[in-house]
C-alpha cells in the first residue's frame, strides 16, 4: 500500500484504551494512510483487543523486549512508510479531521512538523488535584500525542533520544526547530482521558526533573523554570512546609483521592529538589 500519511502509536497495557484509540483513528475524513501499532511487551488484554480488528491499514507490531517510549517511537518511524508520520498515544482519541488538519498545516505552511491541541478530559474540564493533567491547548510544548513530522526530517535529526524516559517528544522537537518551523493547529485534536495519580505515582514523577535539567542544558529550555529556579513554589514549600498546604486554596479538592495525596506533597517536593541538585551538579548546569 502507497501512503503519504503514516500514524503511529505506541502502546503498553492499554487494554482500557487501546480500542476507542483505533477506533477514532480509522474514522479519520482522510482515508489514505497507515496505522502502525508498537507493543512495548503488553501484558494484559491490549494485543488481543486489536487482534479482533480486520482493517488492512493496521500494522502490528510486538517489540522483542521492552524499549521504553523513546526506543519504540524509533521503531514506528522508521517502519512508516508515509511521507508524514502522525503521532498519537494509544490511550488517546483523535478528532475525525484529525490527520486533514495535520495535511492542511504542511501544504499551507512552510513547516517541518505540526502539533495540534490536546484536551484532558475535554475542552472545559476542570481538574481535580488528584488529576495527572496532560494537554496542549495553545501550542509549543512538542507532545508526541498529537504532532506530525515529516519523516525525513525526523530522520535527518537521528529519531528520538532513547536516553531520555521522559521529554523526549520536547528533545527533538528542539533538534526540528534547528531546522525550521513547527506549527500549532488548534483543530488537529486529541483529547486524553482523566488519568489519576496515587502517592506512589506522584512521588515517581518526581524524576522528570532530571530531564528538566538536559533540555535546559541543551536548548535553553525554561519551561517551569523562572530566572534559574525550577518550579519556584515547590522549592517554598521544601523550605516552608506548611506552604503545602496553599494547594487547599490553590487546587480544586473534590474527591477522596485529592485530600489522600495531599500528604505526599512534601515528600515529592524534597524528592523533585534532590533529583534536580544531583543532575546539576552531574551535568555542570547551575539551577536551584
Amino acid at each position: 500500500m502507497n501512503n503519504s500519511v503514516s500514524v503511529v502509536i505506541c502502546i503498553r497495557n492499554e487494554e482500557n484504551y487501546i480500542k476507542e484509540c483505533i477506533d477514532s483513528i480509522l474514522r479519520q475524513s482522510f482515508c489514505n494512510f497507515e496505522l502502525i501499532v508498537i507493543d512495548d511487551q503488553s501484558a494484559d488484554d491490549t494485543a488481543n483487543i486489536i487482534g479482533k480488528f480486520t482493517d488492512k491499514r493496521i500494522k502490528y507490531f510486538r517489540n522483542e523486549k521492552w524499549l521504553g517510549i523513546p526506543g519504540s517511537r524509533n521503531v514506528g518511524w522508521k517502519k512508516a512508510s508515509g511521507e508524514y508520520v502522525f503521532f498519537t498515544d494509544g490511550d488517546c482519541t483523535v478528532s475525525e479531521n484529525w490527520i486533514e488538519e495535520g495535511l492542511n498545516y504542511f501544504k499551507t505552511c512552510d513547516c517541518l512538523a505540526v502539533e495540534g491541541a490536546i484536551y484532558y478530559v475535554s475542552k472545559d474540564y476542570e481538574p481535580t488535584f488528584s488529576d495527572y493533567v496532560m494537554e496542549n491547548k495553545y501550542g509549543n510544548k512538542f507532545m508526541c500525542g498529537c504532532i506530525a513530522y515529516k519523516k525525513k526530517v525526523i530522520q535527518a535529526v537521528g529519531g528520538f533520544d532513547e536516553e531520555m524516559a521522559y521529554f523526549e517528544d520536547r528533545d527533538i522537537a528542539y533538534k526540528i526547530l534547528q531546522l525550521g518551523k513547527i506549527c500549532f493547529s488548534p483543530k488537529m485534536l486529541v483529547t486524553h482521558p482523566r488519568v489519576t495519580r496515587t502517592p506512589r505515582s506522584f512521588i515517581k514523577s518526581a524524576s522528570r526533573t532530571t530531564y528538566r535539567v538536559t533540555l535546559f542544558k541543551r536548548y535553553g529550555d525554561k519551561e517551569c523554570i523562572v530566572g534559574r529556579i525550577v518550579r519556584p513554589f515547590n522549592l517554598i514549600k521544601m523550605l516552608f512546609p506548611p506552604a503545602v498546604f496553599v494547594s487547599l486554596f490553590a487546587n480544586r479538592f473534590d474527591k477522596s483521592d485529592d485530600y489522600k495525596l495531599l500528604p505526599f506533597t512534601y515528600i515529592y517536593v524534597i524528592s523533585e529538589r534532590l533529583q534536580l541538585w544531583r543532575t546539576c551538579i552531574k551535568k555542570r548546569v547551575f539551577l536551584i
